[in-house]
């Protein structure tokens, strides 16, 4: 079986052609981008484009305001690809970046898989929506092509492809048949995110992503609620956040009576030392596919205290590697801080448990995952192609 991988740009399409060429499956690899990480690929089964990034990047660059950049970026990048499905039995495109080149792939008689990484988009837009409400602040224009794009990519694929339940249902619940999904897992690099031996005091409390999608201002919340910086309970400890500050959250950060350390955006290696040198990864996201840093920090030796929308609920068992907190609860959130803070031993065997499962979740795990659901793909009867844009 050989496949071929299209993308505008990264995500995780890179180590999914990985593991697809090291179990020789790999037909070709369409982006914009050459592997940034290392991944080992087979350079003559790349094709790569920068130019559409250019149309998205070029006038961010200069400070101008473009709307369409993304939209362009996505069809100027579709268009090109579509030249490069033939000679695969699957084709694999990544989710607005494929609508063109799905068509193609049909035509030329290959198996369509769509690659959706979070929620159904509709889905997405709603509980974005709600943060921004919440929050009061002005909700960005959607750009109506950008969707109605990816509708259409979701009727017209014959299978799309997610890594959580939480994201499943989301499609499940748009109207789209169980029968048209693949639910895939991601995996982690656990040669490079492992586990460190950190101090029990001071208590540090890391998460990785700052938007109101991420909930960052329920981690603040619940920072505030345990006196983190400023406890007259005596209580030592840190709240850490790593990443780029998104637009929508950073009132929220500039108001927040937290003390905080603001690590900034890091590299993988960066991040893996601060989970190394941290007591327990928080992330209360109202919305994600499934988030990678989750499977990073247990690798790293850290339990998590994350939501159902995270996809954790997919990784981790409640009380063994970590704890599930509802959605948009600081007090629940504030809670589970405050249980591994108080009970060592307990917070220990988490992290335990938390590096156990994670060797179980590698790279090598997800190609394994990815090459099964694709070898049934090759014996099943095509399925039908029904509405999913409601």
């Amino acid at each position: 079986m050989k496949v071929t991988v299209s993308v505008g740009g990264t995500f995780h399409a890179f180590r999914l052609a990985e593991q697809l060429d090291a179990r020789g499956m790999l037909h070709r690899l369409v982006t914009t981008h050459r592997p940034l990480r290392g991944e080992r690929i087979a350079p003559e089964r790349i094709a790569a484009n920068p130019w559409p990034e250019v149309l998205m990047r070029g006038p961010r660059a200069l400070g101008l305001r473009w709307q369409r950049g993304d939209y362009l970026k996505a069809v100027a990048f579709d268009r090109w690809a579509s030249r490069y499905v033939h000679g695969c039995d699957v084709w694999v495109g990544f989710a607005l970046f494929s609508l063109a080149s799905q068509r193609a792939a049909q035509t030329a008689g290959a198996r369509t898989v769509l690659e959706r990484g979070s929620t159904h988009i509709l889905t997405r837009e709603d509980l974005v929506a709600e943060e921004y409400r919440r929050w009061r602040c002005p909700l960005p224009p959607v750009d109506p092509g950008l969707r109605n794009r990816e509708l259409r990519e979701y009727d017209e694929a014959e299978y799309i492809s997610v890594p959580s339940r939480f994201a499943y249902q989301s499609f499940v619940d748009r109207g789209v048949a169980a029968g048209r999904l693949l639910l895939i897992p991601y995996g982690v690099d656990c040669r490079l995110f492992s586990p460190g031996d950190p101090a029990p005091r001071p208590f540090r409390i890391v998460t990785a992503g700052l938007s109101l999608r991420k909930g960052t201002p329920y981690l603040l919340e619940a920072a505030a609620r345990l006196g983190v910086g400023v406890s007259p309970a005596g209580r030592e400890m840190e709240l850490l956040l790593a990443g780029t500050v998104a637009p929508d959250v950073a009132h929220v950060l500039r108001n927040t009576p937290v003390p905080y350390r603001a690590l900034g955006a890091l590299s993988h290696r960066e991040l893996a030392a601060v989970y190394r040198g941290a007591s327990v990864f928080a992330l209360p996201s109202v919305e994600e596919g499934m988030a990678l840093s989750i499977l990073e920090a247990m690798a790293g030796g850290l339990p998590v205290i994350a939501t159902p929308n995270t996809g954790a609920a997919d990784i981790i068992e409640d009380g063994r590697e970590g704890v599930i907190v509802p959605a948009r609860d600081p007090a629940a959130l504030a809670e589970a801080l405050l249980s591994l803070y108080e009970d060592e031993p307990r917070r220990r065997a988490m992290a335990e448990a938390a590096a156990q499962t994670a060797r179980r979740w590698t790279w090598d795990a997800y190609g394994d995952r990815v090459a099964a659901a694709y070898a049934r793909l090759g014996r099943e009867t095509p399925v039908g192609v029904t509405g999913a844009g409601t």
